[in-house]
């Protein structure tokens, strides 16, 4: 077995070791202790963003029926906030009732609008009370993340969607967005990742006789790009209002399934990458004006180890035969590719480097350094330690007793359908369950 495929769990105890396992499985993952350059702002179109880190979009399951935040949402968005990231991408929020996954899945409608602009508001004014007291001088951004779920939809019975349907749907993401402004967000992100309806789209290939499917590219993204010029369209053209993505360039499932994967006679799971179609959309998107990008990978519900490398599986699933490391450095070569061929004022997010504990900063260091990446996305790692931020700007690294451990746990809980968090390091979570 080579040492690409041989699983192994997280054993390094010093920088050094972890050093010594990258080289030995030949990666590509840069490491730089001169983390001060995480504290650089990077221009966005007419603003900045105060650092480099920010907080990926982490579900808590834990809305009120309407889908309203509740007190347990108030609470980790709280401890996002003190934490000083430079941006904090809010969780999937769904565009309507039949889309969300679980009955405790965020939702803006015209009915709880308030409930939201009081959860910006108060994170808004939790962040910048942090970043200045650590001497950042522009405030926080606050990306909200809006989501139909497809087939992960609880009221969905897998049943194809048709043509009529996602025609109307793009109406509904465009008006949800346009909610999510008046709430007082920077931005929405158009979520097109992990295996729900747009991802699903845009691997479509077997959709038959559909505007919206087939072996064009063309018309496997036309909906997520109706979506874009609809919205763009409604908004004043002198608007800040941000829209982005957080798009998934690689599912790793064979041909003709997947997207961002090579088409082979023998295929073989997962999939070798192809970034030809994923830099297609790239650019597309960026020609409608898009200037900031989140990339990611996988499907968590089917293949999680792709979307976040781990130590444990979710209880019943079986570890994967490829070495965790190998994971987190195509996630990272994935996100560099994707960054090497974009015009220079196409700010990149890059995720899946919660693994690395507390070595993280090293690593979000050296791609700064490189210029391979522009900002450091985490998402796991602020379940368990949301001050991770703060102690790599004032200690240069993160608490080696308050790191991510990735056993999986944040995630099995929320596919049994409750309220989320991390049950190693939070004492609410442990204590509840």
């Amino acid at each position: 077995m080579s040492l690409y495929t041989k699983f192994e769990p997280f054993t390094y105890k010093t920088l050094g070791d972890l050093e010594k396992k990258i080289k030995s499985l030949n990666l590509d993952i840069p490491i730089n202790s001169e983390v001060e350059i995480l504290q650089q702002r990077i221009k966005l179109e007419n603003r900045f963003i105060p650092n480099r880190l920010a907080i990926q979009p982490m579900e808590g399951a834990d809305s009120l029926e309407d889908g309203s935040p509740s007190e347990l949402t108030y609470r980790r968005y709280e401890r996002f906030a003190k934490g000083g990231a430079g941006l904090i991408w809010f969780e999937a929020t769904a565009i309507s009732n039949d889309s969300r996954t679980t009955n405790h899945q965020l939702m803006l409608t015209e009915e709880n609008k308030h409930e939201f602009k009081k959860l910006v508001s108060q994170t808004r004014a939790w962040s910048n009370q942090s970043l200045e007291e650590l001497g950042f001088k522009d405030p926080c951004l606050l990306i909200l993340q809006l989501n139909h779920s497809g087939n992960y939809a609880r009221n969905r019975k897998n049943d194809i969607i048709s043509d009529d349907e996602l025609e109307e749907l793009e109406d509904n993401w465009v008006n949800t967005a346009i909610l999510s402004r008046e709430v007082g967000f920077d931005g929405v992100d158009i979520k097109a990742c992990h295996g729900y309806l747009i991802s699903d789209l845009l691997a479509s290939r077997a959709r038959e006789n559909s505007k919206y499917g087939g072996s064009s590219l063309e018309n496997r993204t036309r909906f997520f790009l109706n979506i874009i010029r609809k919205l763009k369209k409604e908004m004043n053209k002198k608007s800040d209002f941000i829209i982005t993505t957080r798009l998934g360039v690689y599912d790793g499932v064979p041909y003709p399934n997947g997207f961002g994967i090579k088409s082979l006679e023998e295929q073989e799971s997962p999939a070798p990458v192809d970034v030809s179609e994923p830099l297609q959309l790239v650019k597309s998107l960026y020609d409608l004006g898009v200037r900031l990008i989140n990339i990611t990978a996988g499907n968590p519900h089917r293949d999680a180890y792709i979307t976040r490398p781990y130590d444990t599986p979710i209880k019943g699933e079986e570890k994967p035969s490829e070495h965790p490391l190998y994971g987190v450095s195509r996630i990272i070569n994935l996100a560099t590719s994707i960054k090497k061929e974009v015009p220079e004022d196409m700010v990149v997010i890059g995720s899946g480097y919660s693994y690395l504990r507390q070595y993280a900063g090293y690593i979000a260091a050296g791609l700064i350094h490189e210029n391979k990446i522009d900002i450091c996305g985490f998402g796991r790692m602020a379940f368990a330690n949301p001050d991770f931020p703060k102690q790599i700007f004032q200690d240069g690294i993160i608490n080696k007793k308050e790191t991510c451990i990735t056993c999986s746990r944040c995630a099995e809980v929320k596919r049994q359908g409750k309220s989320t968090g991390c049950f190693i390091r939070d004492p609410l979570y442990k204590k509840r369950y």
